[in-house]
């Protein structure tokens, strides 16, 4: 009785095919396509499993046209604006110091420190006219 074995080098399978398939599925990348307006990209047809990136002749855009592996899947389109950075401005960025927290930080505050600051505001006010009727000013 013959034994193969599959890590010999001699061996043969015909059913393998050298690609690893079995659970894993990536969108393809056609690559750019130029266009001239934005309803070119979104009637470009594509295969299921495929992205495709358009660069506008006429606008500084560029779109992504992306569909999934599943039979009833719907193109997902994106478009960016493109915007021209200088190489001096690009320099000035890199050599600029880091931003402070206070920079990183967003502009709000949470609804509990909103009523702590109103409590305080209304403690402040209340003292406030305390002392003007202890002057004798209303």
């Amino acid at each position: 009785m013959a034994f193969y074995n599959p890590n010999y080098p001699g061996y043969f399978n015909p059913n393998h095919s050298g690609y690893v398939t079995q659970g894993q599925q990536t969108v393809q990348n056609g690559g750019f396509i130029t266009v001239q307006n934005e309803e070119e990209a979104r009637g470009y047809p594509l295969q299921h499993g495929s992205s495709v990136t358009f660069r506008d002749e006429n606008q500084p855009y560029i779109y992504t046209k992306t569909l999934g592996f599943g039979q009833f899947d719907t193109p997902i389109f994106e478009k960016y604006k493109l915007t021209k950075e200088n190489a001096q401005d690009t320099r000035r960025a890199e050599s600029a110091p880091p931003r402070q927290r206070s920079e990183i930080l967003p502009d709000y505050v949470t609804k509990a420190e909103y009523e702590a600051l109103c409590g305080e505001i209304d403690h402040l006010r209340d003292e406030v006219e305390k002392l003007r009727r202890e002057l004798g000013d209303e």
